[in-house]
């Protein structure tokens, strides 16, 4: 079961939420550990209760990290390390372009270990739309990612319900109906610590549109510090 979904999914959703929007030289860190109730990439479960720690450093326009998943329960044996770089690239005032890979390292590096690239342009408008397309070298996938996302200020607690919302279809090769559609919709509550530090709790709710033995529907619950310096 488990080489069925790393095969259909080849790997994170979200590669793009790794990206920094530094536009300074000073070079930036930023560590981060979030506890999520289930681990669900693209619309598919792949772990219960994880824990994922992560480290990232951005120079300007330019960044890359480390993101590590674990699993909590003894049920589940599962673990997954992404090495990632990439480049923010300012398009004019409006559009900026997002390149970069990511390597996946499955249980401590596997048969199912696989490299993606990923290109996205992103818009600083209304709702913050972006549209990412991703490749998997290792198992041929396609990814095509849409997301929106506001922020809305409640300034009587002092912090923001951050919206978001994302629209992607997964393409699998070989044309025997695997290729699905998934959506999903989520709240993020940051509260800011200090300057450095903010705690961030968050509820994501996914839907798939096909029919496969994985769960249709899920809702995720995470928490999460992260420190800059």
């Amino acid at each position: 079961m488990k080489k069925t979904i790393l095969a259909l999914v080849a790997l994170v959703s979200g590669v793009s939420a790794y990206a920094v929007d530094a536009k300074s030289n000073a070079l930036a860190v930023t560590l981060d550990v979030t506890y999520v109730s289930d681990y669900v990439f693209r619309g598919v479960k792949l772990a219960d209760a994880s824990i994922q720690p992560s480290v990232e450093a951005a120079y300007g326009d330019f960044y890359a990290g480390v993101w590590y998943t674990d699993a909590l329960s003894n049920s589940t044996s599962f673990s997954e390390a992404d090495l990632y770089a990439g480049y923010n690239l300012a398009i004019n005032e409006t559009f900026s372009a997002d390149l970069g890979v990511t390597q996946y390292t499955y249980n401590g590096g596997s048969n199912d270990d696989s490299t993606e690239v990923f290109a996205g342009v992103k818009a600083n408008v209304l709702l913050s739309p972006s549209v990412y397309y991703y490749h998997d070298f290792r198992y041929e996938v396609s990814s095509y990612i849409g997301s929106v996302g506001y922020s809305l200020p409640v300034a009587q607690l002092g912090v923001s319900l951050d919206l978001s919302a994302t629209l992607g279809y997964i393409q699998i090769p070989g044309g025997n109906g695997s290729d699905y559609t998934y959506w999903g919709a989520g709240v993020a509550v940051p509260y800011k610590l200090s300057d450095t530090a903010k705690l961030t709790a968050a509820v994501n709710y996914t839907s798939l549109d096909r029919h496969a033995p994985v769960d249709q529907d899920q809702v995720v619950f995470s928490v999460g510090l992260s420190v800059g310096f």
